[in-house]
């Protein structure tokens, strides 16, 4: 016999109760039953089928809710398949965009309120999308489509950054998917994989991840952050930028900063950038980025800075000289480099540049022996110079 029956399972995640799903059951096209159903609760599940049977005894709801509930929970449960490992050299993972974003990985971008985290996103999202060039040598190897998943600002405040920032590039606003979003990432996840999947999307904006990570209440500190990156795995092989911010200490301080949400927030992601605003630009945004982890790269990239200054219905993406920033912009560099950018700024004594450093004088000076055999610097009447 047939039966004209649709089940249909959509939100399924699991938490600590068990796996759960909104179920909706329909009957020659008629939608008898919408509502949460815990998939492996036997009681749950007994109390549908008698719900159903009462609308209607003669079709088989038990073998049918037992079979979709089953089949659902083993998918969800199954994961990735084993694999053998056998030493072979592999291609080594596809860059997006040059040291900031590789496909399949998370790249994390900190930094204060006010900073321009979201403006330098989009401009990335732009060149991403239309393989327009950014300074630095930020231009994409190939054209992909990008999403922006927003937490914190509007879809009119993004369509105007877009119109400006398209404009200062000389090209017309490349199309970019929008999603504005008010629930926690791990409850929208499943469907926005498969949207992003649909829509072949290779690069995913999530601005910003405070306001995506769900609620700790009843669970180990840690247990938010890191379901939060196993939802954000289910994007691959899109890249993902992540937005997020520092500590209040680290923001009071301008010393080099770690990710809000502790240790784990520092270790899930492949690649950490902070970014700096330097404050005493009045007539652009002028952003220094300094990488502070660089997972299965051979080196940390070094420091750049983008000045993205207005004008009459554009925003221009210029480079920042480093030099010109304040030594507190570049706080998260390497030592090394901050006497290098010390020297460019015509600090040349030692002591000088551990005073401009806050640093130990023998710690600058076994720093500077090092430059200058590695032909990177060499000391001249003056003071140290770099050679270039």
């Amino acid at each position: 016999m047939t039966y004209a029956v649709g089940l249909t399972l959509t939100d399924v995640h699991k938490n600590r109760d068990g796996v759960k799903a909104e179920l909706a059951v329909a009957l020659s096209g008629a939608e008898v039953h919408w509502g949460q159903l815990n998939l492996v609760s036997t009681p749950a599940r007994e109390q549908l089928v008698k719900k159903l049977a009462e609308i209607d005894s003669t079709v088989p709801w038990r073998s049918m809710l037992e079979r979709a509930c089953r089949r659902t929970v083993e998918a969800i449960r199954q994961g990735e398949p084993f694999m053998t490992l056998t030493g072979e050299s592999v291609a080594p993972a596809r860059e997006v965009m040059p040291r900031l974003l590789f496909a399949g990985e998370p790249t994390v971008l900190i930094g204060d309120g006010d900073t321009g985290k979201s403006l330098f996103a989009l401009a990335l999202g732009i060149a991403v999308r239309s393989g327009a060039c950014l300074p630095f040598g930020l231009r994409p190897p190939r054209v992909l489509p990008v999403a922006y998943l927003d937490w914190e600002t509007s879809r009119d405040t993004l369509e105007t950054r877009l119109a400006l920032l398209a404009a200062g590039l000389g090209i017309d606003p490349p199309p970019i998917v929008y999603r504005r979003m008010t629930r926690p990432l791990v409850e929208e996840a499943t469907r926005v994989a498969a949207e992003l999947a649909r829509r072949q999307i290779g690069f995913v904006v999530i601005d910003s991840k405070m306001f995506a990570v769900a609620s700790g209440d009843g669970v180990a500190f840690h247990e938010p952050i890191t379901a939060f990156y196993n939802a954000v795995r289910l994007f691959a092989p899109a890249a993902t930028l992540v937005l997020n911010h520092v500590t209040n200490e680290d923001a009071r301080t301008g010393r080099a900063a770690r990710p809000f949400g502790g240790a784990f927030a520092f270790n899930g992601p492949r690649l950490i950038w902070e970014a700096k605003r330097d404050r005493d630009v009045a007539d652009a945004t002028a952003i220094v980025f300094t990488n502070i982890k660089a997972n299965n790269l051979p080196r940390k990239p070094e420091p750049f800075g983008l000045r993205f200054v207005p004008g009459d219905h554009t925003i221009t993406v210029y480079p920042m000289d480093l030099a010109e920033a304040p030594p507190q912009a570049t706080a998260g560099a390497s030592l090394t480099y901050q006497v290098r950018l010390a020297i460019a700024r015509g600090v040349r004594t030692a002591e000088a540049i551990a005073k401009d450093l806050d640093a130990k004088r023998d710690t600058v000076e076994r720093l500077l022996r090092r430059l200058r055999k590695d032909g990177k610097a060499r000391e001249t009447e003056a003071g140290w110079e770099l050679v270039t």
